[in-house]
């Protein structure tokens, strides 16, 4: 069923609408929670915001995808995209633990700071007459996470010092037959 190409490219503007213009619920779901969420990150952490906008534009052109996989009679199957269903959550979390263990470490150390160090700093700064103390205090957060995301950033782009190969590591097994 052909859908007009209007109504497509506004739908398609907004995450997760194309998706369900043609049918796709759990896929424009999983995209309008995922923007979303990485919306109020950004509005937490003014860094992460281009979260979202990576997010829009991902289901901007998911949707073009989409009918394309639709227009050749290979449709994609319609899921959510994050966690399919349980069963995916229950596999997830034992091998990440340790990521989600940090994750929340994380959260738990902005709320403390949030409600404990942060006006401790302003209580201090303002005996000390500082000017633009309300500034200085609220840019610790935005600078930490940019430090974060430039360190993942050099880290996933392998400008990291290189660890040393341990020699308890067999020697990968080299296949005669290959040359």
């Amino acid at each position: 069923m052909k859908k007009n190409a209007l109504l497509t490219f506004i739908f398609a503007c907004i995450p997760g609408a194309g998706q369900m213009y043609y049918g796709y619920m759990q896929r424009g779901l999983s995209l309008i929670t995922l923007f979303c969420g990485c919306f109020i990150l950004g509005a937490l952490a003014s860094p992460l915001v281009v979260t979202a906008f990576i997010v829009w534009m991902y289901s901007f052109f998911d949707t073009y995808d989409l009918i394309r996989h639709l227009a050749s009679g290979d449709p994609k199957p319609d899921g959510l995209m994050i966690l399919g269903d349980w069963e995916d959550l229950k596999r997830l979390i034992p091998k990440h633990n340790r990521l989600l263990g940090w994750g929340l470490i994380a959260l738990g150390i902005w709320s403390l700071y949030s409600i404990l160090v942060e006006p401790m700093l302003y209580s201090l700064l303002e005996l000390l007459n500082v000017q633009n103390a309300y500034y200085y205090i609220s840019s610790i957060p935005t600078i930490l996470i940019a430090a974060l995301l430039i360190a993942a950033g050099v880290w996933l782009l392998g400008l990291h010092p290189q660890r040393k190969q341990s020699s308890d590591l067999p020697p990968y097994p080299h296949d005669e037959n290959a040359e």
